[in-house]
């Protein structure tokens, strides 16, 4: 019976040393870009219950609480020297490459990644869907949609643009992309833009969406021309967007959670980045109905919320 006992705690201790992973070398070190963000604050919430779950220790830098952050985030990876920094945000992505770019690196919650610093041995989750995903749900949602327009800076959002074109393409739908260089400049490309479309995509581009008197200039005139406007995130329904197709936030934490242990074992899936695993529907068919937009009323089944005009 003793002998049964000791393999029993044997065995026991045996588990526990296989699932410690970074911890046998070093922490994860989190670092957060704004821990104000809701965001960022989510995703790192869920990261680090799935990676506690699993044996792993962490430790977490948020840039926001440090005036010298670029400085203070050096100390750090020295101090610690952890085994896979996770970056949370674009901000925290590029000091961390700069700082430690020998490091494992993991990204999440970075607008398009595609202009990132990427090396060897650094992974990530894609802040939006990809462009495919998007555009195969708006022709389900939308079969007659035939011209989609956009605004975009050539320097941030080249690429994703580029993408965009492309899987549109293969779908039978037109894009019409207008650049600009200065949020001054969305009020005259709108009036060019509008009335050559059937509608408007916003997407995360960083001087499109400059401040909220750039997003209201943007839907009011698409309202004024009466114009649906399809938005990659939620928050744009109340202001009068049709459909949000918006990556899962708590998804995107622990899908990120997953790839690092990934990464720990070598067991590394085909691709640098990942898209979002999960995504959240918002439909307002309330602006569909007072701008007399058609859609499939089978996709109703797909949306997870749908705005009515009681809201």
């Amino acid at each position: 019976m003793k002998i049964i006992n000791f393999y029993k705690v044997l065995i026991l201790l045996t588990a526990c040393l296989t699932n410690v992973g970074f911890a046998q070398s070093g922490k994860v070190l989190i670092i957060n870009s704004d821990s104000a963000v809701y965001r960022y604050e989510k995703i790192a919430i869920e990261f680090k219950k799935i990676i506690q779950q699993n044996g792993y220790q962490w430790t977490e830098f948020s840039l926001d609480r440090y005036p010298e952050a670029e400085v203070e985030l050096k100390k750090r990876i020295q101090q610690e020297n952890p085994a896979l920094i996770y970056c949370i945000g674009t901000k925290a992505y590029s000091l961390a490459h700069n700082a430690a770019p020998t490091k494992k690196l993991l990204f999440s919650a970075a607008i398009n990644w595609q202009r990132l610093d990427i090396g060897q041995g650094t992974y990530g989750v894609a802040n939006e869907l990809s462009s495919a995903q998007e555009i195969s749900l708006l022709h389900y949602f939308f079969p007659t949609l035939k011209t989609i327009g956009l605004l975009y800076n050539d320097n941030f959002s080249h690429e994703y643009v580029e993408t965009i074109k492309k899987d549109a393409l293969a779908l039978g739908l037109n894009i019409i992309n207008q650049p600009i260089n200065d949020p001054q400049e969305i009020g005259d490309a709108l009036n060019d833009l509008l009335p050559k479309i059937d509608m408007f995509w916003i997407i995360s581009d960083p001087i499109v969406l400059n401040g909220k008197e750039s997003v209201q200039k943007i839907l009011q005139a698409a309202q004024q021309q009466k114009k649906p406007v399809y938005a990659y995130s939620d928050v744009y329904i109340d202001q009068g967007a049709v459909l949000a197709i918006s990556a899962d936030i708590a998804t995107i934490g622990r899908q990120s959670a997953n790839l690092a242990m990934a990464m720990d074992t070598n067991k590394i899936p085909s691709g640098t980045v990942q898209s979002p695993a999960g995504s959240t529907i918002t439909l307002n068919k309330c602006a569909l109905d007072s701008l007399q937009f058609k859609f499939n009323q089978d996709a109703l089944d797909s949306v997870n919320t749908i705005v009515g005009c009681d809201k």
